[in-house]
């Protein structure tokens, strides 16, 4: 534990949360010394304020209100906060240069964090599972900013996007961040996510990731590194042909509560596994039900305009004073009751592969395992739902390259909060937030 964690801890009470909270401070400190950060970022800036409690002071910040670097500035300024750090007052634009020199020295950094955190870890295995996710940014400045397919629902704003490498479960505890333009594919990303942790990975680690960064030149890398992979693949016509054989009297039934049949086929180069979800089905034709309703009352309404010689609802048409438009509608609704037209949308929007899915690897064990393995997946998606909704690493707005780095100031508090669960058994099961706010109840006299 650092030195200013050691003179602080006897004046650790109870107080309101306009007081300087000393729990977060201290929980970061202890992994800062842990993880050798010193050596690790210190080093990186030689005059001036060192950087080692400047970025102390923003991960304690990523962990507590986290509105943005310039109130992170304010907050680290006020007089207790700068005691604690034993920071004199600085001007918030030596916050940005921080932040910035951390940019441009991620990769460095990043590697050195391995090394730590798996000495830390001792782990006998590198299993690891991938993922990728994108966030919103605001302004037209820097060349990462892209539009692309958003996670985020807003394909309206241009975009940056993540890729995260986790230590499978039981660890959890993520190793690697990359950040890339908001147009990458993930096959294309996937390749950045990997070089970045590949040098760390034990021989014979499992590469676990889904079917959007499946593409042969990956596969063939990670076999080539002596490690395998297990993933989702998109179905093709010799899938659809064994779906097609699917008897449930001769699958192995895997899960009786949810209905999932899996069927083993073994090839020279990968292993595939081919899972029919009864539930997963119900699921899939009800939201397909759903669709199809709404696709009918919108050509319902559509009729109806065209009957009553009225102009389409807006939704419908082009609004804009400055485009001239002419065309013409008509709906297959004329002489089709409504059965007859529920029927015709559900052969559209239905293929009969529904429930089916097939898991690939280059690893040979039981369809049960591939199956548990894969889902396990699911905890890089709770990974990213605490960097953006606890953590709140939030829709960017700089304007340098380096400056969009800000997302690694909480892949780092992320992974202090990843290690505590690990190594401290009561809040192994707790969500981020619980434990943000559990330390931020210690607070300074």
């Amino acid at each position: 534990m650092s030195k200013q964690s050691r003179l602080r801890t006897d004046t650790i009470t109870p107080n309101d949360n306009k007081s300087f909270s000393i729990g977060t401070s201290l929980m970061v400190d202890g992994w800062y010394e842990d993880l050798e950060l010193p050596a690790v970022i210190g080093r990186h800036k030689a005059k001036g304020i060192p950087l080692d409690p400047l970025v102390r002071g923003l991960l304690a910040y990523e962990l507590g209100d986290n509105f943005s670097v310039l109130q992170a500035g304010q907050w680290l300024n006020r007089s207790e906060v700068r005691e604690y750090y034993e920071l004199p007052n600085f001007n918030v634009k030596t916050l940005y240069r921080a932040i910035e020199t951390l940019g441009r020295n991620r990769e460095s950094i990043v590697r050195e964090l391995q090394d730590r955190v798996l000495k830390l870890l001792g782990c006998e295995t590198t299993d690891v599972l991938m993922d990728w996710t994108s966030i919103v940014y605001y302004g037209d400045m820097n060349e990462l900013a892209k539009f692309g397919y958003s996670r985020d629902h807003r394909p309206d704003k241009k975009q940056v996007t993540l890729g995260v490498a986790q230590l499978a479960p039981p660890v959890n505890v993520p190793i690697g961040m990359t950040v890339e333009p908001g147009n990458i594919n993930d096959q294309e990303h996937f390749r950045r996510t990997y070089d970045q942790v590949r040098n760390v990975l034990k021989d014979g680690s499992l590469i676990v990731f889904d079917k959007g960064a499946n593409d042969k030149r990956n596969l063939e890398s990670i076999v080539l590194d002596s490690n395998d992979y297990l993933t989702s693949k998109k179905l093709n016509s010799s899938d659809d042909a064994v779906f097609q054989t699917f008897n449930a009297n001769v699958w192995e039934l895997v899960n009786e509560e949810d209905g999932v049949y899996a069927s083993k086929r073994v090839f020279p180069s990968r292993v595939n596994y081919y899972f029919f979800s009864e539930k997963l089905k119900e699921d899939y034709l009800a939201s397909r039900r759903r669709k199809v309703e709404r696709l009918l009352q919108e050509a319902r309404s559509t009729q109806d305009s065209l009957d009553d010689g009225m102009e389409l609802p807006k939704r419908f048409r082009i609004d804009n004073p400055l485009v001239n438009v002419r065309y013409e509608h008509q709906t297959k609704l004329v002489g089709m009751d409504e059965e007859a037209a529920l029927r015709f949308l559900l052969d559209e929007v239905v293929d009969g592969d529904e429930g089916c899915f097939v898991l690939t690897s280059s690893r040979d064990m039981v369809a049960t395992e591939a199956l548990k393995i894969y889902r396990s997946k699911d905890s890089v998606e709770k990974l990213f739902h605490s960097l953006k909704s606890e953590i709140e690493v939030r829709p960017l707005r700089v304007w340098s390259t380096n400056a969009v780095y800000d997302e690694f100031e909480g892949f780092i508090a992320q992974l202090m909060i990843s290690l505590t669960r690990y190594f401290v058994s009561p809040v192994k099961g707790v969500s981020t937030m619980f434990i943000s706010n559990s330390l931020q109840k210690l607070m300074a006299c």
